[in-house]
């Protein structure tokens, strides 16, 4: 998923909605952000309190809206989406 397509698809969403990573049925809140390449934006995912979208969103400001947003791994594993449920975007 493209930072540009989030933003987009996310422009009505309420700005208080906490951001989370799921992964085999576990999710884990985002955190933070790595520096960002051209191409590549990392969300850090781990013990915390989760970022909100109005938060995510000012991170990502400066960041190019073609890079491709992931996951902080090994191999950084990349986002394909996102679901709503009551309070949260989960990524996936």
């Amino acid at each position: 998923m493209r930072l540009i397509d989030f933003n987009r698809s996310t422009i009505d969403l309420h700005p208080a909605l906490e951001v989370f990573w799921e992964h085999d049925h576990v999710t884990t809140p985002i955190v933070d952000i790595l520096p960002a390449t051209a191409k590549q934006i990392v969300l850090v995912s781990g013990a915390g309190h989760a970022l909100t979208l109005d938060q995510l969103r000012t991170r990502c400001q400066q960041m190019a809206p073609h890079a491709n947003l992931f996951i902080a791994a090994d191999t950084p594993i990349r986002l394909y989406g996102y679901r709503l449920v009551p309070h949260q975007i989960l990524l996936g």
